[in-house]
C-alpha cells in the first residue's frame, strides 16, 4: 500500500492509513520589485543579493488519508497516535513511496481536522516544505542499476587521488549546491571558475564554492586524497 514515511514511521505500515491522494505544489519565486513613478513596468532586484541565482519560497504539500477502525473508541485511540506522529514533530524528512529517491524537508504547521463517520475518519494533512526536494543518496554512491535513473543521474566517482595537481570534472544534475570537500592532508586547494579555496585536513564547507547544474571543472592542487560529497536538489 502506497503511503509516506515521516518522522521515522510509515503511514500504512505503522498506522494502517490509506492514502487517497496528494498534491505537491511547486515553490513560488521570491520576487523583490520596485516601481518608479512615470516608469513603465518595474525594477526587479530579486537576484541582486544572490549573485544572479533565483531563490524560492517554501512549498506546500497536501496528503489525503482515510483511517478505518472497528469501533468509535478504537478510532479515537488510533487517531490520537496519528496526530501525535504528524503534529508532534518538527521538520523531518517526508518521503513518498513512489518518489523514494528524494525527500522533502517538511513540517505540519496547521491543525488537522478529521471528518468522522461511524468507524471511519478522513482528513487532509498540510505539510510546509523547503523549496527543493533532496536526493536520498550522496552523489557518486549510487552505483546500482536498479535505482539508477538514466534521465537524471550521473554515474561518476567523487573521490580522487591527487599528486601535485589534477583536473577533475563533477556533474551536478540539480540546483546549485555547496559540496562538503574532504581531504586527507593539509595544504591542498581547489580552483573553480577562477576562484581558489584553501582546504584543511578533514571536512571543508565553503558556501562560496558551488557546483552549478551540469559539468563543473575543478583544479585540485596538493598531494593526497580528496572527495566531493553532495546531495542532488531539484524542484
Amino acid at each position: 500500500m502506497n503511503g509516506i514515511t515521516f518522522n521515522g514511521k510509515h503511514s500504512f505500515s505503522d498506522f494502517n492509513l490509506i492514502m487517497n491522494g496528494k498534491k505537491i505544489s511547486t515553490p513560488s519565486k521570491k520576487k523583490i520589485k520596485e516601481s518608479v513613478p512615470f516608469m513603465n513596468s518595474v525594477y526587479d532586484f530579486s537576484t541582486v543579493g544572490s549573485n544572479g541565482e533565483i531563490t524560492y519560497n517554501q512549498r506546500a504539500i497536501e496528503v489525503q488519508f482515510t483511517l478505518i477502525s472497528t469501533n468509535k473508541a478504537m478510532l479515537h485511540s488510533k487517531l490520537t497516535k496519528v496526530l501525535e506522529w504528524l503534529q508532534g514533530a518538527s521538520q523531518n524528512k517526508l518521503i513518498f513511496d513512489e518518489i523514494k529517491d528524494y525527500y522533502f524537508l517538511a513540517e505540519v504547521e496547521d491543525n488537522i481536522e478529521p471528518i468522522e463517520t461511524s468507524e471511519v475518519a478522513e482528513f487532509t494533512v498540510n505539510f510546509i516544505c523547503e523549496p527543493f526536494k533532496t536526493g536520498t543518496s550522496i552523489e557518486g554512491t549510487n552505483q546500482y542499476w536498479d535505482t539508477f535513473n538514466f534521465e537524471t543521474d550521473y554515474l561518476q566517482n567523487t573521490d580522487f587521488d591527487v599528486v601535485e595537481s589534477r583536473n577533475i570534472t563533477i556533474y551536478n544534475a540539480g540546483r546549485n549546491t555547496s559540496p562538503m570537500i574532504s581531504t586527507s592532508t593539509t595544504g591542498m586547494s581547489v580552483t573553480i571558475n577562477g576562484n581558489t579555496f584553501d582546504l584543511f585536513e578533514g571536512d571543508n564547507t565553503d558556501y562560496m564554492f558551488k557546483f552549478k547544474n551540469g559539468a563543473n571543472t575543478i583544479i585540485a592542487t596538493g598531494t593526497g586524497q580528496i572527495g566531493f560529497y553532495f546531495w542532488k536538489q531539484v524542484l
